[in-house]
């Protein structure tokens, strides 16, 4: 089955671990599996700047990575989902974390990045923090 993306000109995605950029308008089509995020959901090492943002930063990372690169990026993962565990009183986010470390043991990284979004939109709303997307349009 393929995937179809469209991207505006000078947009940016992440293909394998490859930065690449559209001269223009253009669509892709992807034939097989592949590792991608589109600029929208790619994070800036500067923008983890909170315990949530910091696991999508690290399943963003471990999502991109080669298999040589991967082992080191999950321990400092699991770390940080232990830590905000304990952390948190709310029992659906600390579901919502055990949810996403069974993602990621499965591999499933874009599904566990989706995931740990509404751990991050939880976070924001109670540290009173704008949503990480958001930050970007500010003037």
């Amino acid at each position: 089955m393929s995937l179809k993306i469209r991207l505006a000109p000078d947009e940016r995605i992440i293909i394998n671990g490859a930065l690449i950029q559209a001269d223009g308008r253009c669509s892709l089509v992807f034939l097989n599996t592949s590792s991608f995020l589109t600029e929208k959901h790619i994070m800036r090492p500067q923008e983890a700047s909170t315990p949530a943002r910091r696991i999508y930063f690290m399943i963003q990372n471990s999502y991109l990575a080669t298999d040589a690169e991967r082992p080191p990026m999950l321990l400092t993962l699991h770390r940080l989902i232990d830590e905000f565990h304990e952390a948190t009183t709310v029992q659906s986010v600390k579901d919502t974390l055990e949810s996403i470390r069974k993602l990621v043991a499965e591999a499933s990284y874009y599904q566990a990045l989706k995931l740990s979004e509404t751990v991050m939109r939880h976070e924001d709303k109670h540290l009173g923090n704008r949503y990480w997307q958001d930050e970007r349009k500010a003037p």
